[in-house]
């Protein structure tokens, strides 16, 4: 008789993470594992203390794989931001249970320093892409430019993903377009507005 096989602690997070991606986090369970793997629910919590634990790191991955998903839509046209604003369009339609468990399930709030919402990385992009020496956004604006793109994002996002409006993807990438540039020439005028007054 084969020994049986040992249960780590890497393949209760993939188990953990295959149920989520199919059913969504309210489904995750300590049995519903188990049954997975095919064992008792005893070496799950002998790797994991306790279901908190494996929650979070479960969000965690979810939210690499996210990352991961988005940044794989490509398209010369646009702009890093735009593509990955799109690929998380893409990622709401294709991975319902996953974006949901990120964006909707309330497990975490979203800030500055999460994975998922990286203002730095946001903001340093339109620094390099948008700002001249004439027209220099600040950067409390550039922060309030994400943080209404990613509302937008999110909303028509969840739109898409539960069906609730019948939006083309490729309806939806164009609202986003316009939604960005809009957003970014409302800057651009209110700067060069105050450079006009400050002269």
């Amino acid at each position: 008789m084969p020994p049986k096989a040992e249960i780590t602690k890497e393949k209760v997070l993939e188990a953990a993470f295959e149920i989520v991606r199919a059913h969504g986090l309210e489904a995750l369970t300590a049995r519903s594992i188990a049954q997975k793997l095919k064992c008792s629910t005893q070496p799950i919590y002998s790797v994991y203390g306790n279901m908190v634990e494996l929650k979070d790191d479960v969000y965690d991955k979810a939210v690499s794989f996210a990352n991961a998903r988005m940044s794989e839509y490509e398209d010369e046209k646009n702009v890093l931001a735009l593509n990955n604003a799109i690929g998380c369009l893409y990622f709401a339609k294709n991975e319902k249970q996953l974006f949901k468990t990120v964006y909707l399930s309330g497990y975490r709030k979203f800030d500055s320093k999460d994975k998922l919402l990286n203002v730095e990385s946001f903001i340093s992009f339109l620094h390099m892409e948008h700002n001249t020496s004439q027209t220099a956004v600040p950067e409390s604006t550039l922060s309030k430019i994400f943080l209404k793109l990613s509302i937008y994002l999110i909303g028509i996002g969840s739109m898409i993903n539960t069906d609730t409006l019948d939006l083309d993807i490729n309806e939806a990438a164009e609202m986003m377009i316009e939604m960005y540039e809009a957003l970014l020439l409302k800057a651009d005028q209110e700067v060069l507005s105050k450079v006009a007054r400050d002269e």
